[in-house]
């Protein structure tokens, strides 16, 4: 029961960032007015603070198979999660695309269904990509399994690094950093949004692995480590320290 309480909170919090993020890009058009700009990155990042808040504690608020990929290799999230977290995150992604074919088919279309565009080259764009999620990831390893971070401020330091990346890659990638955030919206634009989806998940991919284990290399004493999901934590101090018996 425990597993699938994750998984639902997986798939919801992914739902709603493609949902609310995707909707407001085909609310707002495809476009490179600046307002336009900054009202899709808003709404993909304070979803994703909103959805951190809310999920943090049930299945650590991951989102992102990327970061997903990126905390097992750092051995802070165990590897039998990261398919199941992976489907949840994919489904809840491509059914939200769903629902915005079905509830404004001709406004998301308009805007490729809020889909991961390359407007630069190949090289660059995976560099970006990389780059960012990089960042990315070394921020989602201090909020979640460094102890010196206070975690209520875990909601607000993730969204803002998705919204200042999105700024800032907006006109170059799009600013994805997200493989399941890229192939819902691909799977129903079609044409090139999907002809680049590799892009999208080997940038990514590659960004949080780097990011995971350059944070291990700098984090310095292991004491300062958690695991990503506090039952973990728990269950290591009741085997380290057990209950001692009455007298």
């Amino acid at each position: 029961m425990d597993n699938l309480r994750r998984y639902a909170a997986e798939f919801i919090g992914t739902f709603a960032l493609v949902f609310f993020g995707c909707g407001v890009r085909a609310m707002v058009g495809d476009t490179d007015n600046f307002a336009g700009i900054l009202m899709v990155h808003l709404g993909f990042g304070l979803t994703i603070a909103a959805m951190i808040y809310m999920f943090s504690y049930i299945s650590a608020a991951v989102f992102n198979p990327a970061i997903t990929l990126g905390f097992a290799v750092a051995r802070r999230f165990p590897w039998r999660y990261v398919l199941p977290y992976w489907v949840a995150q994919f489904v809840g992604a491509i059914f939200a695309s769903f629902l915005h074919f079905l509830l404004f088919p001709e406004k998301a279309l308009a805007a490729h269904y809020g889909a991961s565009m390359l407007k630069v080259g190949i090289l660059p764009g995976l560099i970006l990509e990389t780059l960012l999620t990089f960042f990315l990831m070394m921020v989602s390893m201090g909020t979640a399994t460094d102890k010196r971070f206070i975690r209520a401020d875990g909601g607000l330091t993730v969204g803002f690094v998705i919204i200042v990346s999105g700024l800032f890659a907006n006109s170059l990638t799009g600013g994805s950093m997200n493989p399941a955030r890229s192939l819902g919206p691909a799977l129903f634009a079609g044409g090139e949004a999907l002809n680049m989806i590799w892009l999208y998940f080997v940038g990514p991919f590659v960004g949080a692995t780097l990011g995971a284990l350059v944070y291990e290399l700098i984090r310095g004493h292991e004491h300062h480590a958690k695991p990503v999901l506090d039952e973990f934590l728990v269950k290591k101090k009741e085997i380290q320290q057990p209950e001692l018996p009455l007298q």
